[in-house]
This record gives C-alpha cells, sequence and structure tokens, in this order.
C-alpha cells in the first residue's frame, strides 16, 4: 500500500465529518491508501462517527484514551500499512488531489525526505458542511505560502520505516501545546531526511472562530513549558531562534518598565470586552509574559542557565 493517513481526533464530530467527506473526494486509488482514525478520548460522539464511517478506502479506528495528539499519532503510525504515512487533523479539509501529491512528492525525491504543504486558515463563516476546497483563491494563497513552517502535523508526510527509526513524536511533550512537530522536524534534518515543501498539497485549516483570551493564555503558557523541553533536548542556536529566546529579555523590560504589573489577566480581560484600543498592546504584554515565565521556569528546572 502505498500511503497511509493519520487522522488523530478528539471532541470535533462536525469537523471529523468534514475532514473524512474530504478524503472520500480523492482521486488516487482507493486501494493504495487507507484512513487511520485515532480518537484520543472523545466524548462527542466523535469516536462513533468514525466506526459508522463508510468508504472504498480501507479504514481503521483506535480508541486511544486521552493521551495528546503526540501519541495518538504514534498509535495510529503503528497501525498503517502503507509506506509513506500522512498527518492530517480533524479540522482540515483537503482538495482531491492532496493524497496524490504527497505520495507524488516522495516518488520523485531521490531519497528520504518529509513532504509538508500549507495549512491555510479559514474561519467560522465558512461553511464546513460544503468547504470550497477547490476554489481558486485557495489554490493562489496556497501558491504564495512560500516560508510555511517546515514540518506541521496537520499538513506532513514522511516514510513510515523513518518515522519508526526516529520513534515518532516525542511522548514526553503529552497533552501540552507546542513545538511537537518541529522537534520531529528537527530530528528528520539531523538524521540526513531532507525536507520538501509541496504548495499543491495544501489544507484548509479551520478555525471555529476567534479564540478566547483564556485560551490564549493557557497554549502560550504551555508553548513556554514544552519550548524548554525542545531546548533542553537539543541546545542549539537553531532552536534558540524556533523558540524566540529573545522573548526572555523582553520580558525583563516589560518587568522593569512596570508593564507586565499593568497588564494582568483581569485588565486585559476587561479591555478585550470593552473593545480599548489599547487592547492589543495589552494583550502582547500579557502573552509575551506566560510564554517567559513558563520557558524561565521550564529550563531552571532542567538546570539550564539562560545565557547558554
Amino acid at each position: 500500500m502505498d500511503a497511509s493517513i493519520i487522522l488523530a481526533t478528539y471532541n470535533r464530530k462536525a469537523l471529523l465529518g468534514a475532514c473524512l467527506r474530504c478524503l472520500n473526494a480523492q482521486d488516487y486509488p482507493a486501494n493504495q491508501f487507507e484512513v487511520i482514525i485515532v480518537d484520543d478520548g472523545s466524548g462527542d460522539g466523535s469516536l462513533e462517527l468514525a466506526k459508522e464511517w463508510t468508504a472504498s478506502y480501507a479504514v481503521k479506528v483506535i480508541s486511544a484514551g486521552h493521551q495528546g495528539i503526540g501519541p495518538a499519532r504514534n498509535i495510529g503510525v503503528s497501525a498503517a500499512s502503507g509506506d509513506i504515512v500522512i498527518f492530517i487533523d480533524d479540522d482540515a479539509l483537503v482538495p482531491p488531489w492532496f493524497v496524490a501529491e504527497h505520495v507524488k512528492s516522495h516518488r520523485e525525491a531521490s531519497g528520504p525526505v518529509y513532504v509538508a504543504g500549507p495549512a491555510l486558515n479559514v474561519y467560522g463563516q465558512e461553511k464546513i458542511d460544503d468547504p470550497p476546497v477547490t476554489a481558486w483563491r485557495y489554490r493562489i494563497q496556497a501558491w504564495l505560502d512560500w516560508f510555511g513552517d517546515p514540518f506541521v502535523g496537520v499538513n506532513a508526510s514522511c516514510p513510515r520505516k523513518e518515522f519508526l527509526e526516529q520513534q515518532g513524536f516525542d511522548i514526553r511533550f503529552g497533552r501540552a501545546y507546542g513545538y511537537q512537530d518541529t522537534e520531529l522536524g528537527l530530528r528528520f534534518r539531523l538524521s540526513g531526511v531532507g525536507g520538501v515543501r509541496n504548495r499543491r498539497a495544501y489544507v484548509l485549516h479551520h478555525q471555529a472562530g476567534t479564540p478566547t483570551l483564556e485560551l490564549e493564555m493557557k497554549k502560550r503558557h504551555e508553548r513556554g513549558g514544552t519550548a524548554a523541553m525542545f531546548y533542553e533536548k537539543y541546545p542549539l542556536p537553531e532552536v534558540k531562534k524556533i523558540i524566540h529566546w529573545e522573548r526572555l529579555k523582553w520580558n525583563d523590560r516589560l518587568e522593569r518598565w512596570g508593564l507586565v504589573r499593568w497588564a494582568t489577566p483581569e485588565r486585559v480581560a476587561a479591555m478585550r470586552e470593552n473593545g480599548h484600543i489599547l487592547y492589543p498592546l495589552a494583550r502582547k504584554i500579557l502573552l509575551t509574559h506566560l510564554f517567559a515565565a513558563s520557558l524561565r521556569k521550564g529550563l531552571a528546572a532542567a538546570g539550564i542557565p539562560e545565557k547558554d
């Protein structure tokens, strides 16, 4: 079998259905790819939807508890039969040529590579039940996406053999947000696996709407912690650049200027509610502080000096 699509899902039943409908429309031979749905402990009927899904391609459904997206993807790959594993998320919508383009990029490469494609954000106003995935505005937007992330789990593929040799996503990240994909991409590059970008293999990454401030704060705090884990594993200048090490110095400046004390969560929330003109500034200060504080705490716990 040529390819296995690894689709981890958690409590996104409606989006999962839209994603699977897109996969049903693939123009790649149905006997040459499979879809492995790994449910990460959903409680909204996603698992039941997956079990009842019918398609011309093979479908495997795995219930994985609630371990996080990295472990869920690893479980999916362990059940895969395809030479290539393609990662997408349950909130991704793909064009009919998606699988074909990923496979094509691997076949045209002179050696083992990972393939990354654009992830184009679309928002709540888009109709997920009838997504215009093939619309020219998206094709053009994807073509213009020259500088995207080198490896992002919502749209990436790699040889199954190389993935298993790297032991997959680092499960130490658990359910925390941030850098799991980037860390695996770096591991690939350090082991000699090159990266290829295919802008025709794009996905529409559906965003339900503007995230709440509470969710942004939670993600930024978690991202600071995973940044520390990433740097502890790979104390390289490249990683310092990736995790924006300079935010530590910026946070120190903001504290000296009294701006961290000013941009409290309560004040920022009130400014957002009232549409205050300084809300974007206050939000930036708050999120920068949360990231830097979490990164600093993680570095200290690992015994890593900031001036390393």
